[in-house]
């Protein structure tokens, strides 16, 4: 039988000439962790697209009595706010009947689940996403050496310096400017202090990417390249070698078990409080397991028991109050987006607004420990969107099983148009959500200046 033209290459092989096997097998697909993390709550209809959570600070301790015949100072409460903004993601695929019909299986079938899986996957990189954001938020290098008259500096990464909440000056995010600076630190010590009052985005389609720091005052230092740039309300990175920067992540500098036990006495300090399950919740990659049983200390923890869980099935589990999730999907140089080049062999990855290489060339790999209410999601109904003229096709869900393992859909349209072509045989399908990932902020916290302080990334070479 010919071929209908028009029918992309990519099919033609699937269409059965010769004795094929009428199914299709299981790709590898990765395990789905991030966005079970968020806390959902349902976004009303007809309340625009952004809303502002505020949550308010809590008043210092009273420890000095009043004296005789005075009364108390009325204490002024602090309050801040971060944002959710209502964003659609969708993807689709089209099938051409007559080549599914003649394949060796149900191709149109298999797109379907196809697109599920693009679709959960993408969802769970969102919200993946807001959380590296965040929690590498307020940490960068410097991408070329500094002049003591200079008033800018070049930095290989904006995520962080953008934008301000001062505790007491302003409750809403705003803009860095120099009624609004941004103190900062840097250099090898951080001990060279300064106030950022701009930035200038180096490519406008990346606002958190490399980019260019605005000064209030010259800085009045020579200051070398690859040199440290912080944030005064820059969340808690532990790093498998100590120091301030990725730059001081080495080839040798493997996960260790401290950097755990570290996170979750920093998490305990903040008062942040454990999931529902009673553990904080550790992601931690398949090479950073495999480092994690290459410490010293974690061998000697366990090297009396040799038939424990631990070893029969090569996983940490739980331990210091963490629970260990093996996520597939950690950040590393294949799954952050487009890459830029920084500075010598430092390279930035867009999704997460960081290096994901170091300026010596060390790919860094990271562990994200989070608490109770580090992430939420807000979703629309999208059922909303169908007005009163109907539906042309089917509007469902997915129930998607990939390698014998559930797939994460839930609140992800799937939408089936009919044939609209003069022969009716092109069938569309797609997905789409309607979401928002937001990660709420601290800083009016008491336990530290830190903007976030839900979760902890540590810091390792890969």
């Amino acid at each position: 039988m010919s071929l209908v033209v028009g029918i992309p290459t990519a099919v033609v092989d699937l269409v059965q000439k010769g004795l094929l096997q009428r199914a299709f097998h299981d790709g590898l697909f990765p395990a789905l962790q991030y966005r079970s993390e968020a806390m959902f709550e349902e976004w009303e209809a007809n309340t625009g697209s952004e809303i502002f959570e505020t949550r308010a600070g809590l008043l210092p301790a009273v420890t000095t009595p009043l004296v005789a015949g005075t009364d108390p100072v009325p204490a002024e409460v602090a309050y801040e706010q971060w944002s959710a903004v209502l964003e659609q993601y969708a993807n689709a695929i089209d099938t051409n009947m007559p080549s599914s019909t003649v394949a060796q299986a149900n191709l149109f079938l298999r797109n379907i689940k196809t697109l599920g899986l693009n679709a959960g996957q993408s969802i769970n990189r969102v919200a993946r996403n807001a959380l590296f954001k965040s929690y590498l938020s307020g940490q960068t290098v410097l991408t070329a050496v500094t002049a003591v008259p200079d008033l800018t500096l070049r930095v290989a990464s904006l995520n962080g310096f953008r934008d301000v909440i001062v505790p007491g000056t302003n409750v809403r995010p705003a803009p860095v400017n120099p009624a609004v600076p941004l103190p900062i630190a840097l250099g090898a010590s951080l001990s060279i202090t300064a106030n950022v009052v701009g930035v200038i985005p180096d490519d406008s389609n990346d606002l958190d990417g490399p980019g260019t720091l605005v000064l209030s005052a010259p800085i009045g230092s020579v200051i070398p390249v690859r040199s440290a740039v912080v944030s005064t309300f820059a969340p808690t990175v532990i790093r498998a070698s100590g120091g301030v920067s990725v730059d001081n992540i080495g080839a040798g500098d493997t996960l260790v078990l401290q950097q755990v036990i570290t996170a979750s006495g920093v998490l305990r300090d903040n008062n942040v409080p454990p999931h529902d399950d009673g553990f904080y919740h550790a992601h931690i990659s398949g090479s950073s397991n495999t480092q994690l049983f290459a410490d010293p200390v974690f061998q000697r923890l366990n090297q009396s028991l040799p038939e424990h869980v631990i070893y029969k099935e090569g996983f940490v589990g739980t331990i210091s109050g963490v629970m260990f999730f093996l996520n597939t999907e950690a950040p590393k140089t294949t799954n952050v987006g487009s890459l830029t080049s920084t500075a010598l062999s430092g390279m930035y990855g867009k999704d997460i607004g960081a290096e994901v290489v170091n300026g010596t060339g060390v790919k860094i790999g990271r562990v994200l420990i989070t608490g109770k209410g580090s992430l939420y999601e807000r979703a629309l109904d999208e059922n909303k969107y169908i007005s009163e003229a109907g539906v042309t096709g089917k509007v469902g869900e997915f129930d998607v099983v990939n390698n014998g393992l559930q797939v994460v859909t839930e609140r992800i349209r799937l939408v089936l148009r009919s044939p609209m072509d003069r022969l009716q045989q092109k069938v569309s399908a797609a997905w789409s959500i309607s979401t928002s990932f937001p990660v709420p902020s601290d800083i009016t916290a008491s336990t530290g200046p830190q903007r976030f302080k839900r979760a902890i990334i540590l810091e390792h070479a890969l």
